[in-house]
This record gives C-alpha cells, sequence and structure tokens, in this order.
C-alpha cells in the first residue's frame, strides 16, 4: 500500500484500489492522483476502484481528476468504478451527466 498523503493506493493481483482520505477533493492533489493511476496502470491492474468514501465536497477540478482518470483507463481497456460515493456528490455527477459515465458501485 502507497500512501501519498491524504491519497492511498492498495495494488492487488489484478486490481487497485486508491482512497481518497480528505473530506474536499478539491483538484490541488490531482497530480498525485494521476500517479497513483498510473502507477496501478503499471501494476496491471485490469480493475481501478475510487473510494469516496471519506470525500464531502468535490469541486470542477477534481471532477476535472476524476474525468481524466477515466479517460486514462479507459484508451488502456481498463475498468474505472467510483464506490462510496455521498449523496451530495451523486447530485454533481448527475447534474453534469458523468453519472452515465463513471460505474458508480
Amino acid at each position: 500500500m502507497m500512501n501519498f498523503m491524504e491519497i492511498t493506493a492498495e495494488h492487488l493481483p489484478h486490481n487497485s484500489v486508491i482512497k481518497i482520505n480528505k473530506k474536499g477533493f478539491i483538484g490541488i492533489e490531482n497530480e498525485m492522483f494521476q500517479g497513483l493511476i498510473q502507477e496501478s496502470i503499471n501494476h496491471g491492474s485490469n480493475i481501478i476502484t475510487i473510494d469516496l468514501s471519506g470525500v464531502d465536497y468535490i469541486s470542477s477540478w477534481g471532477i476535472g481528476g476524476l474525468v481524466h482518470a477515466y479517460t486514462t483507463c479507459s484508451k488502456k481497456e481498463i475498468s474505472f468504478n467510483l464506490k462510496n460515493v455521498n449523496n451530495s456528490i451523486k447530485k454533481v455527477l448527475h447534474h453534469t451527466k458523468l453519472d452515465t459515465l463513471f460505474n458508480i458501485i
């Protein structure tokens, strides 16, 4: 398990779980986040799941980070999932139509 401040990544044999351990995913952490996405791909993960259980708020930059990660995974045919998404973030994803793009589990 790698730990970069408020973001952790656990790499299992064919999947990775990246957990954002902060109340607001506002985008300043996007470089670290994208690095963990790339690390997960390099590890050979076929499934990357983003655990948002600790996140209460996401900014437009945070959403941009998720879209970038989704695009990176999609180009490599890697499944990209969001889990433990709270209702306020689900509303934002619904209003931006991203709930139809992301697989929310």
